[in-house]
């Protein structure tokens, strides 16, 4: 097919040239959605087609939410974006591991910022396919900022407290910081919104778990875990880095594991981290998941991964004996 071999060219070519040049090539690319409603799930962000969303940081500008969709997503996140706009980290800042599937990126939040990316977005409203609009800051006015804009046209918002390469986020988790921002997001809260967290890294975890319970303690939806794990590597022209990919796997279901044990059935969680086929994505579902996220696995599988994982979940259901995904979620009310 003329796009498998398209993808096999784009693999040869440096990792952020092949991204960059694979998302304008989607414009020739036909729907390849798959839709079954054994696959349908109910969320906050209403009922979706399927349990399989793309995850913050694959469109990093707001400009391609509507071509991703095509490809068979449940929902699409587009961002991060901050409230200025930000070239990110010099280049290299994205690096292949071939032989364990993953990569690793020091991107740095590259984005037109929240006013531009909302300008783009504004386009695609009214689509099938839920938007999720991913923001990050530092400081909590910025933050505010970012998350009025957001809602004015995204079905959902997903709060970054936990890049790898913008390493002042973390003042979130010490102090009353997290709580302020808490205060200052509640009130003016009119979408479902997400917090994404920082996978289970000794010396960090136990006050990524207390904010995780000042967030849902406020209302909040629910969580996204993990984001990527921080990693040095020379490589990278900031000598670090987030490792995303099939090494991410372990702890993304840690993760899982222990906020539904920690914090109950309540509130929504999103998996993220190292999903590459459909038995992944049932492992993750049938253990607390109400749905996944994608990323590293379309820099490998290519455009029409989105398909196959939804045809092996179909799969997997069919060898267990159920009729739905939310049959295999048997913790689901």
């Amino acid at each position: 097919m003329l796009a498998e071999a398209a993808f096999r060219l784009l693999r040869k070519m440096p990792p952020e040239t092949s991204h960059v040049l694979g998302l304008r090539a989607l414009a020739l690319f036909p729907e390849v959605s798959l839709e079954d409603p054994a696959l349908r799930v109910r969320t906050a962000l209403g009922t979706l087609r399927n349990p399989v969303g793309l995850a913050a940081g694959f469109d990093k500008t707001g400009s391609y939410a509507t071509r991703l969709a095509k490809l068979g997503f449940g929902y699409v996140t587009a961002g991060t974006f901050t409230a200025s706009p930000r070239p990110g980290n010099p280049r290299p800042r994205l690096v292949r591991l071939r032989e364990q599937e993953a990569l690793l990126n020091a991107m740095g939040f590259p984005n037109p910022g929240i006013e531009e990316a909302v300008r783009r977005l504004s386009a695609r409203r009214g689509g099938k396919v839920p938007l999720m609009v991913s923001i990050g800051a530092v400081e909590i006015e910025e933050m505010v900022r970012c998350y009025r804009l957001a809602q004015q046209v995204g079905d959902g918002v997903e709060v970054n407290i936990s890049s790898p390469n913008t390493p002042e986020l973390r003042s979130y988790l010490s102090g009353t910081k997290f709580r302020d921002l808490v205060e200052a997001l509640r009130p003016i809260k009119s979408r479902p919104t997400y917090l994404k967290v920082h996978p289970p890294i000794e010396g960090l975890w136990e006050a990524v778990l207390s904010a995780i319970r000042v967030w849902l303690d406020a209302g909040f939806e629910g969580v996204t875990a993990v984001n990527a794990l921080p990693t040095e590597d020379r490589r990278l022209s900031t000598g670090r880095g987030g490792l995303s990919g099939r090494p991410l796997f372990p702890l993304m279901m840690r993760a899982v594991n222990e906020l539904r044990r920690r914090f109950g059935w309540e509130f929504e969680l999103n998996a993220v981290g190292g999903v590459f086929t459909g038995r992944d994505a049932v492992e993750a579902l049938s253990t607390g998941a109400n749905t996944v996220q994608l990323y590293t696995v379309l820099a490998y599988r290519g455009p029409y991964a989105v398909r196959r994982i939804l045809e092996e979940i179909l799969a997997e259901l069919r060898a267990r004996g159920l009729n739905s995904v939310e049959e295999l979620m048997r913790w689901v009310p």
